[in-house]
Order: C-alpha cells, then structure tokens, then sequence
C-alpha cells in the first residue's frame, strides 16, 4: 500500500495468507487491483482487460517513486549513449508521439517562465546558431530556389497586399488594419487558398 520497503515495515507471508491479504484489502477498500491479484493467487487465469489493469496500477506505483524513475532514466540513456536511431525508428516514435498528443494520452505542459529560463540558460540560441553553421543538410536547404521563392512570398516588405478588394503596403500592415492574425494571414497568401486575398 505504497509503503517503504525498510525491513521494519515488511512481513512474511505463504502464498495463501498472500492472497487473503488482497482480499481483505479488497472488501476494505473496494480496490480492483486486489480483487484481481486475490483471485490470480487462488490460481485463477487473468483476461487481457484484468492484465492492462494490473501494468497501469504497477506503473502508477513506479512513476510515485521518484528515486526509481530517475534510476530508470538513467539506465535508458546510458544503454543509448554513443548509439545513433535509424530513419524508421525515428518515424515510428514520431507517429507515435504525434498519435497520443492528437489523443490526449500525452500532453504538454509547459511553464512559459522555465521554459525562457532554461532557454537564456543553457544558451540555446547560441547552440541552434552553431548547429545550423554545421549542418550540411541546413546550408542546402536555405539555397534552394523552394526557400528563396517561399521567403520572398513571405516577405511583408516584398509586396502589396489585396484583402476583399482593399490594398494594403505588406502583410503587417494587413493584419494591423484587419485584426487577421499575420501567421495566419501569410499562410493563406502563400498557399492562395482564398480568392479574396493575394499578393498584388
């Protein structure tokens, strides 16, 4: 009952006074986990749905103790240092990844003030300029025509803007004046999905 496992605070128990213990924990508490490992000990085979019930139940004790998950980290970084993931590998724990955020089995939370704190911190600006200097991959994709045309289209001050028939003199200005947010609003110029609006 997420007590320690200090010698003080454990008792011996057969196979039989195990199993009556999930089961006074059961009609005491009402708890389902007991109710299973009571009825697996007398030897009964679990379903499927008793299994998945029983993985999140040991996992929800894992993640409360705190010193055996950083252990746990820890070991899964070490086995990975030094290793490099191949091209699928990555692509299925993207869809993965991408799967339980779209679920909400998975999400973000992020506090903003960590966030710019870890940022200013750790440098970050500093390695992504670095990272960026190095990357052959980087370098190719910033001088091919696709980038050159899609950053002068983007550009607020290449071009004049025409939203429902009234022309303004770049994108900020368009968005200023029509409360469109300019994300938004360049997205929609560049892909030319609405009529009303285009680059002039």
């Amino acid at each position: 009952m997420r007590g320690t496992d200090d010698p003080n605070n454990l008792i011996e128990l057969t196979i039989e006074e195990h199993a009556q213990a999930h089961f006074n924990l059961w009609e005491k508490f009402g708890c389902i986990e007991d109710k299973i490992a009571w009825e697996c000990l007398s030897g009964r085979k679990l379903s499927e749905e008793e299994r998945i019930i029983l993985s999140k139940f040991g996992l929800a004790r894992f993640l409360l103790d705190e010193n055996k998950v950083i252990e746990w980290k820890n070991k899964i970084s070490k086995s990975l240092t030094g290793k490099t993931q191949s091209k699928e590998t990555k692509l299925k724990r993207s869809k993965s990844l991408k799967l339980a955020y779209k679920e909400g089995r998975k999400k973000v939370i992020v506090n903003p003030d960590d966030a710019r704190k870890r940022y200013y911190e750790n440098n970050i600006s500093q390695l992504m300029s670095e990272g960026r200097k190095n990357s052959e991959k980087w370098k190719q994709s910033v001088t091919s025509d696709e980038y050159k045309k899609k950053k002068t289209l983007s550009d607020p001050r290449s071009k004049k803007v025409s939203i429902n028939g009234i022309v303004y003199d770049s994108i900020r200005e368009a968005s200023k004046k029509t409360n469109i947010n300019y994300s938004k609003l360049r997205n929609i110029l560049i892909s030319n999905i609405d009529n009303d609006i285009f680059f002039c």
